[in-house]
């Protein structure tokens, strides 16, 4: 995660190392799907845990399992549609006018795709609307921006899936957009604290970081 002296907000420390609570990489990665056959980790899952595991193993007795969604509920387009494929959940929740972002994760009947528990993750679309990100226009105060475009955990949907399927991002013009998943993006790792962590001080900015007991 970005060290304390780069100059962004929402700082927070654990013992005398202080992250962003919510970080962005500069590595582009490929996010290619999983090999549903064998059960192969995709590209993106196995880059964020070797980066946990390099910056955040002295933490992890603070860092808790938590459910990380990728929401693979789709509905097939109509007959007439130019473009054969199915809308995954997060396509048909958000993508028009009136979009109605969930906290859950609904079951899926997908071979892959569904919750997962894990020490670290990607942020969802419906996450990035319930903090004011949108589709349709773009929010030059969003505080998740980034100077570059940077991947989302949710699919798009399946329309190049004999190539690779569309997946959400968070592009440079501060929109939700999508791409195929063998483009190169940076990512922003999640994680989350455990529940009995001890806060001690901060207010989350730069020169007053939120400080958790480191034991």
């Amino acid at each position: 995660m970005e060290e304390k002296q780069k100059t962004n907000n929402n700082y927070s420390c654990i013992g005398n190392s202080c992250y962003r609570t919510i970080n962005r990489s500069n590595n582009s990665i490929l996010f290619s799907a999983p090999n549903v056959q064998d059960g192969t980790s995709s590209t993106i899952k196995t880059y964020l845990e070797n980066w946990y595991s390099t910056n955040f193993s002295e933490y992890d007795n603070l860092i808790a399992n938590t459910r990380y969604c990728n929401d693979t509920t789709s509905v097939s387009k109509p007959i007439n549609s130019p473009e054969s494929g199915d809308n995954y959940g997060a396509y048909q929740r958000l993508r028009n006018n009136n979009p109605q972002p969930i906290f859950s994760c609904p079951n899926t009947t997908k071979t892959y795709g569904g919750e997962y528990d894990l020490k670290i993750g990607l942020l969802t679309a419906d996450e990035i609307v319930f903090a004011g990100g949108s589709i349709y226009s773009s929010n030059e105060t969003f505080y998740l921006k980034y100077e570059t475009a940077y991947w989302l955990s949710s699919p798009y949907d399946s329309v190049n899936m004999d190539v690779s399927p569309n997946v959400f991002l968070f592009n440079d013009s501060n929109r939700l957009y999508y791409n195929r998943s063998k483009t190169s993006l940076s990512v922003i790792p999640v994680i989350n604290l455990k529940s009995d962590i001890l806060y001690t001080s901060g207010d989350g900015t730069k020169s007053s970081p939120y400080v958790v007991q480191a034991n």
